[in-house]
């Protein structure tokens, strides 16, 4: 009888959910036939770090602080502002020194002091976004090397609307810049087009 000869072997992984990983924003979600009133979340953040069978020499996987520094300084960006997602095809979105204005497709207008306003890279601000947007930046701000020396093979992010309403962006973390470069791309199973286009 031959024997059978079994690998095993664990993983590490930190979970980080603190009370000031939170900010407080408006926004509205629009797409072609609709668009949500503007109304506004106490959003929540929370970040998993998953690495291998080995930490470091000097016992951490990553440590809490470099997480929580670069989270803090997320959420304080966000805190009290409108999101407008820039990259918009549901909506006309014009900036100048002081004002940002969007038309909706239902012809609805808005006009917020520039100062007010996050404008992110984000085609809508839902919450699925928000947390790929999130990981993105924890991505960069950490550094890919940094985290591939320390054995880190993913990151999850989340970010929840109200309890229980979370959504969630799982990456591993990138090879280099080029993937990195293509894992920033938010996928969508349409490909978006503008509601003014009336061709």
């Amino acid at each position: 009888i031959n024997p059978i000869v079994l690998t095993m072997s664990g993983e590490y992984e930190i979970f980080l959910s603190k009370a000031d990983f939170k900010f407080n924003c408006a926004h509205f979600i629009a797409h072609s036939g609709f668009r949500e009133k503007l109304h506004g979340h106490n959003y929540r953040l929370s970040v998993k770090v998953i690495g291998g069978e080995d930490i470091g020499y000097d016992g951490y996987l990553v440590d809490f602080g470099d997480i929580k520094k670069v989270a803090r300084t997320l959420c304080s960006s966000l805190n009290e502002y409108f999101i407008c997602p820039m990259k918009s095809n549901d909506m006309e979105i014009t900036v100048d020194d002081t004002q940002l204005c969007l038309t909706c497709e239902d012809g609805a207008k808005f006009s917020f002091p520039k100062s007010d306003c996050a404008m992110l890279p984000l085609y809508h601000s839902s919450a699925e976004e928000l947390a790929h947007y999130f990981w993105c930046q924890i991505i960069k701000r950490i550094g890919i090397q940094n985290l591939k020396g320390k054995g880190i093979k993913l990151v999850e992010v989340s970010i929840a609307e109200a309890p229980q309403q979370i959504a969630t962006y799982r990456g591993p973390v990138p090879i280099d810049d080029d993937s990195f470069a293509l894992l920033e791309q938010i996928k969508m199973k349409v490909k978006p087009s503008t509601c003014f286009d009336n061709n």
